[in-house]
């Protein structure tokens, strides 16, 4: 299971070895497995589609698309259906085949893998983006028992085929008044503990269309984009091309919902309310629209 060197040759090893390519904004660093969160609807394929692009100036790049339908897909690109864009020729997309059978004896995941293993061989593409992680298993991928054998076996499928690997994931119910945290990415935290970064998109308090990107996790380069110097984009089409176009950059709280003192009262009583109707913490975050650790605290207080 192990490999012993001295640490000075653990140094001369890595020195035969090219440095990592930044790809994107120090966000995708080549060769680590990265995964993007944000709430549903927030615009996570709107961006990784907007990245994998600009990468695929220089690498090809397969992007899974297991959401979109191939119309659906259009309508992004295009003014109305007409005028479509022009995608770089290294931009491959890759659906579900429908209907597919599984083999007799053969899992889910298994099947997955090895399907994903022959696009890999069929295009030498290097740089691999999952749209969405819940695609991956039968089972979702909240709990430890799911999360860590699946993280193993995408570490496993990095170093076995040298890839760039970008996941993108959903949050759990967060308060949009408190910064975005690596606890907010949905299931078990051992996603983010065996994924070399993390990123989050945030939805800004003061317009509908516009998003920030926050760092969460990175182990090629400092934080770039913390709490402090968050970008802000706002979500156009522009050329046909539906996108995050760069505005500014700000701090995180000011693009945070601020909460009034009576609309805080309120919420408590509305907490105490359901609780004394005998519901949960979980059915309190999910009624109130809040996580359950802040429905516990409102209970508490």
């Amino acid at each position: 299971m192990f490999h012993s060197r001295t640490a000075n040759e653990c140094i001369a090893e890595a020195k035969t070895q090219p440095i990592p390519r930044n790809l994107y904004q120090s966000l995708i660093f080549e060769g680590e497995i990265t995964i993007l969160f944000a709430d549903t609807g927030i615009g996570k394929s709107i961006f990784a589609m907007q990245m994998a692009n600009e990468i695929a100036k220089k690498d090809k790049v397969l992007y899974f698309d297991l959401e979109l339908s191939d119309k659906q897909f259009e309508k992004r690109y295009s003014e109305n259906y007409q005028n479509h864009f022009v995608f770089n020729d290294n931009f491959i997309r890759i659906v579900f085949a429908r209907p597919f059978k599984i083999p007799n004896n053969t899992t889910y995941e298994d099947y997955f893998i090895e399907s994903l293993k022959q696009e890999i061989a069929r295009t030498n593409a290097k740089i691999i983006i999952i749209d969405n992680m819940t695609k991956l298993v039968s089972s979702d991928t909240d709990s430890a028992k799911v999360a860590k054998p699946l993280m193993d076996l995408l570490n496993d499928l990095k170093f076995e085929h040298n890839l760039t690997l970008l996941l993108l994931e959903h949050t759990r119910k967060t308060d949009t008044s408190r910064p975005i945290s690596l606890n907010d990415l949905q299931g078990s935290k051992m996603k983010a503990n065996f994924a070399d970064a993390a990123f989050s998109i945030g939805r800004s308090a003061k317009d509908e269309s516009f998003r920030y990107i926050k760092q969460l996790k990175c182990r090629s380069a400092e934080i770039k984009f913390d709490t402090e110097n968050v970008p802000i984009y706002e979500v156009v089409q522009e050329n046909s091309f539906l996108q995050f176009k760069f505005l500014q950059y700000d701090t995180e709280f000011e693009h945070l919902k601020q909460v009034t003192e009576n609309e805080r009262n309120n919420l408590v009583e509305q907490a105490k309310q359901l609780h004394l109707e005998g519901n949960s913490y979980r059915a309190i975050a999910e009624k109130l629209n809040i996580s359950k650790s802040t429905a516990e605290r409102l209970i508490k207080k």
